[in-house]
């Protein structure tokens, strides 16, 4: 219809594993540990670790925004993509799929995926990893076979798939 919008998007923040809490009290020690390393020693040794210190930083740098994960998915005219966002300044698409080339959306551990079980297909997740949330499963047709996503849509992002795909979105199980 003219005027009617086909573009939805939703987002979801990944939730921090417990790994992740220990991961970065290591690397704040590490910085640590370097500082004083270099407070220690004198000439051409301290030298080596005020670079050793600015790797060090650089690392910790690009290695911190990994900890703050949101993904977002976008429904535009059939098509779905799949990004991820760290740290709200880097976004990386991890997935694109065609509507025409979905099997089937359904709730994972729906019956409706039975007979998806066997292929023990790894899948992509973009879930919050939150137990509370409810979680889909697509299966698409690849270029290497069937893949399965794993996501967290809203109500508005199911009823724009069901709208271009109405056989393909179970909403229930």
């Amino acid at each position: 219809m003219i005027g009617e919008s086909n573009y939805t998007e939703c987002a979801v923040k990944k939730l921090p594993k417990n790994t992740d809490i220990i991961i970065k009290a290591l690397l704040i020690l590490g910085v640590v540990v370097l500082g004083f390393a270099t407070l220690l020693f004198n000439g051409i040794i301290q030298i080596l670790f005020v670079l050793l210190l600015v790797v060090y930083f650089l690392f910790l740098f690009n290695q911190w925004s990994r900890f703050n994960v949101e993904y977002e998915y976008v429904f535009v005219d059939g098509q779905i993509d799949f990004d991820v966002m760290y740290s709200g300044n880097s976004r990386k698409n991890l997935k694109r799929i065609d509507m025409d080339k979905v099997i089937i959306v359904a709730p994972e551990g729906s019956h409706h995926l039975d007979g998806y079980k066997h292929l023990n297909l790894k899948p992509l997740n973009c879930t919050s990893g939150d137990p509370a949330k409810k979680v889909y499963a697509v299966i698409v047709k690849g270029n290497e076979g069937q893949e399965k996503i794993l996501f967290e849509p809203d109500s508005n992002f199911l009823q724009y798939m069901k709208k271009k795909a109405p056989r393909k979105v179970m909403e229930s199980d």
